[in-house]
């Protein structure tokens, strides 16, 4: 059984629904303030008020769709850490990935990695890789792509495919960053503990979810 400290100190707790206001962001940064929570994770137009609060901020990048330019992308990843984000959570191009092109992946991937590693104090990549529009083995060489390039993590979904996580796209994940320092991410569906420990079993070392007490044991 996990604690509910171990279970906060694995959750990015995210405020990113269009429908988003002030007091989503607020109360969100109160509760990862009263159980320590990883990170609270907003979108860019709240990245300096959840900074504000003193929480850990995860900025998302090129979301949902992950369909904005390479230098779109890197202006965006900028701005957000120049506004206080220490990590950032972007959605590649799958799209062109999976249409054969990982050249405009790399491209997008490599400028934010510039900038988010080469500081004096690092910021966490992580790679949305929307995993519910893959096949197995394209899910498997995304995963592998996306560690070679060096990110901090590789993560399931954005929220806004078909379906969020599931335990047979961890499971590929997993095995193909075995060995590299990359980790996994699970997001997208996680409401409750059993959602919440069955992916920590597998192996991921952080979840994303809109919610947190209703994943306490």
């Amino acid at each position: 059984m996990y604690t509910a400290k171990q279970i906060a100190a694995a959750l990015d707790l995210t405020v990113v629904r269009p429908t988003a206001g002030i007091t989503s962001v607020l109360e969100a940064c109160e509760l990862a303030k009263e159980y320590g929570v990883c990170a609270v994770c907003v979108t860019p137009i709240y990245v300096q008020l959840a900074v504000e609060q003193g929480v850990r901020v995860c900025s998302v990048v090129g979301f949902p769709h992950g369909t904005s330019t390479p230098t779109q992308k890197r202006d965006e990843a900028a701005a957000m850490i120049d506004a206080g984000a220490v990590e950032l959570d972007v959605v590649i191009n799958y799209g062109r990935f999976l249409d054969g092109d990982g050249v405009t992946v790399e491209r997008e991937l490599t400028a934010i990695l510039d900038l988010a590693h080469n500081r004096s104090d690092p910021v966490v990549v992580k790679a949305i890789l929307e995993t519910c529009f893959y096949s197995t083995p394209a899910l498997e060489a995304s995963s592998k792509f996306c560690a070679e390039l060096g990110v901090n993590f590789i993560k399931t979904s954005s929220g806004y495919g078909l379906h969020g996580a599931t335990p047979s796209a961890v499971r590929t994940m997993l095995e193909a960053v075995r060995g590299t320092p990359t980790q996994v991410k699970a997001s997208g569906g996680i409401t409750c503990y059993n959602d919440a420990a069955k992916f920590l079993d597998l192996g991921c070392t952080r979840l994303g979810a809109s919610r947190f007490k209703e994943l306490l044991p």
